[in-house]
């Protein structure tokens, strides 16, 4: 299939510019020239792991549901991460099925909101799985390969961190914050040779650490997690993943 469709026209097949730029000439459908993967769930949750996806990590008193409440958040496809104590979440991922090749583009997004943008984590990406015991491990350095993108407790800003063998890499802060109760789409984009931050299509952060520090050549599973903070009341949804792999 060419880049100008084939049967289709080529916003179809292929994303035009536009506000999310991450997105410009990436395949929306598969194809020869891409994988894509693209997740709303809506199809069941079999104890608090979605459908199509690998295994859960999850502490003690905390869910992952379908929120079936009819409204703005409820009833159209959406995740509910919800928990009876703070300080706790949960963490699914899918198979070691991505690899990042240099010259080779590759994005992933999602649709979230929290409750409370400042006191809870949100964190999607990349992960080498080195160790799944709590649902941190995944998107830290306990994963010896990770790309993770999102917020830590305690600031509303965005963070990425993305590291290969362990390199001793550190998390870097990017400009744009999330806000209490609001869908906001975080986008991750790896051009071929630079990994960027996206939030509702506006760049965030341009990781400026060593290339080598960016785990190209690793096998890498995807993931979407959430912890609540110090407030056992507050909630995480999840709209959609969706991830795009140029061959």
């Amino acid at each position: 299939m060419s880049k100008n469709g084939v049967g289709f026209t080529e916003s179809i097949v292929h994303a035009r510019s536009g506000s999310y730029p991450y997105r410009a000439g990436m395949g929306m459908i598969g194809s020869a020239e891409f994988v894509v993967k693209m997740d709303d769930f809506v199809d069941p949750i079999t104890t608090n792991l979605p459908a199509n996806w690998d295994a859960v990590v999850i502490d003690v008193g905390a869910t992952v549901v379908t929120d079936t409440t009819a409204g703005s958040l409820g009833a159209t496809g959406v995740l509910l991460f919800d928990s009876d104590g703070g300080s706790e979440g949960a963490c699914f991922y899918g198979e070691k099925c991505i690899q990042l090749t240099t010259g080779k583009q590759f994005f992933m997004e999602m649709r979230f909101q929290t409750e409370l943008a400042a006191d809870s984590t949100v964190q999607f990406g990349l992960s080498a799985l080195t160790a799944v015991v709590n649902p941190e491990d995944i998107w830290t350095t306990v994963a010896t390969d990770v790309v993770a993108f999102g917020t830590l407790t305690g600031s509303a800003l965005v963070k990425m961190l993305s590291d290969k063998s362990n390199s001793g890499s550190t998390a870097e802060t990017g400009t744009k914050s999330l806000s209490n109760d609001t869908w906001h789409v975080l986008g991750i984009f790896f051009d071929g040779y630079v990994l960027r931050g996206y939030v509702d299509g506006a760049l965030a952060l341009t990781w400026s650490q060593a290339s080598t520090t960016i785990p190209t050549g690793v096998a890498l599973a995807p993931f979407v997690g959430f912890l609540n903070g110090s407030a056992a009341t507050t909630e995480g949804h999840c709209d959609y993943v969706r991830y795009v792999i140029e061959r």
